[in-house]
């Protein structure tokens, strides 16, 4: 039974009533049963708790303050009354999952990182599972059933993945009061983890570099940028010229488009200024690799596939390409493990404390000769 409240409600309390980090209920003296939820996100959604048969039953007035506090009050009354008198109350309206998915694209995750991939792997998956069904009647066992089909087909990471995904959009259907329970609460991770440590041999790098000269433009190109300056596939993809000085031979990667959202400076070997020089630059086309001239190129796995069946290198992530460089270059080359964490712009590594705050921008020198040996260690893999 929800505590009752000695203090009514007015619209100047409600309007001073501070968000909290979990939600709070706020009840009301003069129309009791009557209360307002306050959810993290600042929302305020009214609603009716009352027992029937036994039961506690919360039902869903309407958000304020487009439902005004008297409006709230007299919708309450009605809903109380026909309690009273052995109705069943109404059940309030709730939009399916897809709905309710769409809005939160819109509405949260907007703008941020990897919602592209949210997006695609919620509507291969999840959408066809349940989407058309109301958000409150999902199931833990429909949950289950549906990380268990991943599994079952071979993917149990991607398993994982798409219960992080229905966790955060069910908690902030909770948070905007679509829901009042999530079914992703409490299940665990189908899949226990294990951090990647694939790095290719020498040979195989050798194999897989000679490879790519196989390839047509821009992706040759952009496979030799990507072994030789270390950097992620997300930031070469999308390199665009006016961050290259090829005469100084040096790209500066905005913060806006770094993983970590730190600005970082990547120094070029010769062999990779001549990978960049050679592509062609189109007006009005600001993007270094493109077929399109309109968007940075796509389609890594089907060219990768290529570099596979070319080299005989299999077993391996394009993302594997920069632990290589970081396994090899310590290793083989002797580059200073501090220095390697600053040109794959770590930003928690082996410098931590008042070192880092005092070496953001050091040893340039040093990361300009390390890649500068690691350019010419690679090009004499040539054949």
């Amino acid at each position: 039974m929800p505590k009752l409240s000695d203090k009514a409600l007015t619209d100047t309390a409600i309007r001073s009533l501070k968000v909290a980090k979990v939600r709070v209920d706020y009840f009301d003296a003069i129309q009791r049963g009557l209360g307002l939820r306050v959810a993290p996100s600042g929302l305020k959604s009214w609603f009716v708790m009352r027992r029937v048969d036994g039961a506690m039953k919360r039902l869903s007035v309407g958000r304020y303050p487009e439902v005004t506090l008297s409006a709230a009050r007299m919708k309450a009354a009605d809903i109380l009354g026909n309690i009273a008198e052995g109705k069943a109350p109404l059940r309030k309206v709730v939009p399916t999952f897809e709905i309710v998915m769409d809005e939160w694209f819109t509405r949260e995750q907007h703008g941020k990182r990897g919602v592209e991939e949210k997006r695609r792997a919620l509507r291969f998956d999840a959408v066809p599972a349940f989407g058309h069904i109301p958000m409150d009647t999902i199931s833990r066992a429909d949950i289950r059933s549906l990380l268990d089909g991943i599994v079952d087909r071979g993917a149990p990471v991607h398993a994982n993945r798409m219960l992080a995904y229905l966790r955060r959009l069910f908690n902030w259907a909770i948070e905007r009061d679509i829901i009042s329970v999530s079914p992703v609460a409490g299940i665990k991770p189908p899949t226990a983890e294990r951090s990647r440590d694939r790095t290719l041999s020498i040979a195989e790098l050798k194999a897989v570099w000679n490879a790519t000269f196989a390839l047509g433009s821009p992706f040759g190109a952009f496979f030799r940028v990507l072994i030789l300056t270390g950097q992620r596939l997300s930031e070469v993809a999308n390199a665009s010229w006016h961050e290259i000085d090829i005469e100084k031979a040096e790209w500066n990667i905005p913060a806006s488009r770094a993983k970590n959202g730190s600005a970082h400076m990547v120094h070029l070997s010769a062999v990779a200024v001549t990978a960049l020089s050679a592509l062609p630059r189109f007006e009005d086309c600001t993007f270094v690799f493109t077929t399109t001239l309109t968007t940075p190129i796509s389609g890594f796995s089907k060219v990768k596939a290529v570099i596979d069946a070319r080299s005989g290198v299999s077993g391996w992530t394009i993302h594997d390409l920069r632990r290589t460089f970081a396994t090899i270059g310590t290793g083989d080359l002797g580059i200073d493990p501090v220095v390697m964490d600053k040109i794959l712009n770590h930003r928690s590594g082996v410098v931590r404390g008042v070192a880092a705050v005092y070496q953001r921008a050091a040893y340039l020198e040093q990361r300009k000769a390390a890649l500068t040996n690691w350019g010419r260690f690679v090009e004499g893999l040539a054949a």
